[in-house]
């Protein structure tokens, strides 16, 4: 199954039946009819169906970890991602079967892979996450072609996002120099503005007291004028 260029296991995979002669024939028997009946919904189409055979078989047997695997595909398949990587990681824990347990860490390798594709805030984390998924999935099964595949193209994404992030950063240090640039020469040119305003009001202000002061001055010369007393005439008065 392909998305976006990522490969899944979404394989449907029998009944393990215990070895164990204390487990009865009729309990094997009931395990596997209930798995083959699940599976066979699963193919059709019919992963509600499909879902409640697991269920079913798990109520009785709960640490069936190939129901867990099959049920973990239906979730997966319904787009409930969180149920199924919390099924296949304790299929990790419990299968015995190097096999299945590779194709639980591949799966969810996928699960973390697809969710970095829509998280651009968790994006390296998940696909960091989702490298060591499909690198313990590799340790189990080293010669999964689909597993190397997704191990390759998750490590292009992380260096592509990694190299992105980087070239962002330096774009959005570029333009806040550049803002603050901007910011730096408004400043200059208020405070240019400011200045000249000031010097334009203290030159008026300096010729109003120019003004004034020569108001007063005239002012003061008219009341001198006025008080000096009239020179008397030097001819005589025969």
């Amino acid at each position: 199954m392909i998305r976006s260029g990522i490969i899944t296991y979404i394989i449907i995979v029998l009944a393990c039946l215990s070895p164990n002669l204390a487990t009865s024939v009729h309990a094997q028997n009931w395990i596997y009819r209930y798995t083959h009946i699940g599976n066979q919904k699963f193919h059709k189409g019919q992963t509600d169906k499909a879902e409640q055979y697991y269920l079913r078989l798990l109520k009785e047997a709960p640490n069936n970890s190939r129901a867990m695997f099959n049920l973990a595909d239906a979730y997966l398949a319904k787009g409930d991602v969180r149920g199924a990587d919390s099924l296949y990681n304790k299929v990790t824990q419990i299968e015995t079967n190097p096999q299945v347990r590779s194709m639980a860490w591949h799966n969810r390798g996928y699960i973390s892979q697809r969710a970095a594709l829509q998280s651009r805030e968790q994006e390296q984390q998940l696909l960091r996450t989702a490298i060591e998924q499909y690198k313990q999935a590799l340790r189990l099964e080293p010669h999964s072609d689909r597993t190397r595949y997704n191990l390759a193209l998750c490590q292009k994404q992380l260096k592509e996002s990694t190299n992105n992030k980087q070239q962002n950063k330096q774009q959005q240090k570029q333009q806040q120099q550049q803002k603050n640039k901007q910011n730096e020469q408004q400043q200059q040119q208020q405070q240019q503005k400011k200045n000249n305003s000031n010097k334009q009001q203290d030159k008026q202000q300096t010729e109003q007291y120019m003004n004034l002061a020569r108001q007063a001055e005239r002012r003061a010369l008219e009341k001198l004028k006025q008080h000096q007393p009239r020179q008397r005439s030097k001819d005589k008065n025969w």
